[in-house]
């Protein structure tokens, strides 16, 4: 199985070149009102969200209008140039995580920022039945048509030595996205927060220039478990990618081909479960592997929440936008999942 780091550093090679290979090809299919396109990502093979793809590839294969070249290991770069080339029409769906998607729509960050959301079922309520539409109008703002949200799962801990509390973390060098929340986050709880990227962070364990930093389950089980002996379910934000066109191509199709796009990616539901029953096998294959998975204890939590109290309203207040409006919506819809379990 090829770690994320391996891809991106097989993507620096490859980008330059990827997209280039195709300038030219499907004149004739264009010719014949074929909507050709290109879809990229940086997925993992044998993923869940490797299968997402092959689910959607099978839907796209059954309609002879529509053609398209998959790029989903990273060819055409990592996630801040892949959502530059589908702005720009150079390439046309997409499947990038919350992370790289807020570098465009740093609205986004808002959904990220820590201990806004209680359980995974809170979560799929709030982003489906609030945010969708909320976050729909900025994304074609920028040229972006935003089908669903895709599953990435909760944001934790890992580290070597256990990291139980905001005071074990204080003063640790940790990295962390390169977002706003993140970075917010590992200020508050008072660690020195290192910029790196994605192939620097294997490197950046082995030496200690890290100790630790912040992930995905998945990621980080893909990635960098070997190089770190703790990690801690701190569960403090919840990264939610999503599943989007190039809002030009998309209005360009036929309302046809625009019914297939809309059908063919599996169900949010199918796709969420996919993920959490991988997550749920990593942490247990992590612990089978002598790493030590910590589950805070009420109390334990109650310190993390109190430390970042606060770091909402400061990004809302930062970020701007539609900041507000994200959040006002992201607390109607906690109120009405509340009251719908009450």
């Amino acid at each position: 199985m090829v770690s994320l780091p391996a891809l991106t550093r097989r993507a620096a090679l490859a980008a330059p070149l990827a997209l280039a290979a195709c300038a030219g090809e499907h004149a004739a299919e264009r010719a014949r009102g074929v909507l050709y396109g290109r879809a990229i990502s940086v997925t993992p093979p044998k993923s869940p969200w490797d299968d997402q793809w092959t689910h959607f590839k099978g839907a796209i294969a059954k309609d002879r209008t529509i053609a398209l070249d998959y790029f989903n290991r990273g060819e055409t770069g990592p996630e801040d140039q892949q959502m530059f080339d589908l702005r720009r029409g150079r390439a046309h769906v997409g499947g990038p995580s919350g992370q790289g998607l807020s570098v465009i729509i740093p609205e986004l960050t808002i959904a990220m920022a820590p201990y806004l959301f209680e359980s995974e079922a809170e979560v799929d309520y709030v982003y489906d039945r609030h945010l969708l539409e909320v976050f729909r109008p900025l994304f074609r703002a920028r040229g972006l048509h935003l089908m669903q949200w895709v599953e990435v799962g909760w944001t934790n801990l890992y580290s070597n030595g256990a990291i139980l509390t905001p005071a074990d973390a204080a003063g640790q060098r940790l990295r962390g996205a390169p977002n706003r929340a993140s970075q917010a986050f590992l200020r508050a709880i008072g660690a020195d927060s290192v910029p790196l990227g994605s192939t620097e962070l294997i490197p950046a364990l082995q030496t200690g220039l890290i100790t630790g930093g912040l992930g995905a389950t998945v990621f980080h089980y893909f990635s960098t478990r070997d190089y770190a002996t703790d990690l801690t379910l701190t569960k403090q934000s919840y990264d939610t990618g999503a599943i989007i066109f190039n809002n030009d191509w998309y209005e360009g199709a036929t309302a046809a081909q625009r019914r297939t796009l809309d059908g063919a990616w599996m169900s949010s539901d199918a796709a969420r479960a996919s993920v959490r029953k991988l997550t749920q096998f990593a942490i247990d294959d992590m612990r089978q592997r002598g790493i030590k998975v910590h589950e805070l204890t009420p109390e334990q939590r109650a310190q993390w929440v109190k430390a970042t109290e606060g770091v909402a309203d400061a990004l809302v207040a930062e970020i701007g936008g539609q900041s507000r409006q994200v959040m006002d919506a992201i607390i109607a819809g906690k109120q009405a999942f509340a009251a719908g379990r009450a």
